[in-house]
């Protein structure tokens, strides 16, 4: 780990022998190669943090498997093809959601974690779409007879003060 005046940087690497190809599922210990990702992280002490991330390839065994190689994954860590670690693209899609583009891309200068406001844009848009609610209405009043009989009056004369039609 080095500290620089602006960005920690982290250099890491995973330590399990054996890994499962995403495949077919048979676990794997043979290393192809390894490559490096760089990963952004949620800021430490007001400085942005950079994972360095060591990854291996991996020669599947199972000769009915369609890869031949495969990438150890580290999904609690970050996604696939992901630049951005998990809990730093939550915090970012919550800071699109409150502020939006402009001014969300304002906040993340502060937090560390410089984005584009174009970038938050996209990831609202990437998030999936709320549960529809009809509003007003509870799960146990669907419709006006539902809620004629709940009340005990007429769907007609639901309304306060309306005149009676007898």
């Amino acid at each position: 780990m080095s500290a620089t005046d602006e960005v920690i940087r982290i250099v890491a690497e995973t330590v399990t022998p054996m890994a499962a190809c995403s495949g077919c599922g048979a676990v794997s210990g043979r290393v192809h190669s390894r490559y490096e990702r760089q990963l952004s992280d949620t800021a430490s002490s007001g400085r942005e943090v950079l994972i360095r991330l060591r990854i291996r390839r991996l020669f599947c065994d199972d000769s009915a498997c369609a890869k031949k190689t495969f990438a150890e994954q580290r999904p609690e860590l970050a996604g696939r093809y992901a630049r951005r670690t998990t809990i730093l693209q939550q915090v970012l899609s919550a800071v699109a959601l409150a502020l939006g583009g402009r001014a969300g891309a304002r906040l993340t200068r502060h937090l560390a974690a410089s984005v584009s406001w174009m970038t938050l844009l996209r990831l609202v848009r990437g998030l999936p779409d709320p549960e529809q609610r009809t509003p007003g209405c509870s799960e146990s009043t669907t419709s006006r007879s539902a809620a004629a009989t709940t009340t005990g009056r007429p769907s007609s004369t639901s309304r306060p003060g309306a005149p009676s039609t007898s």
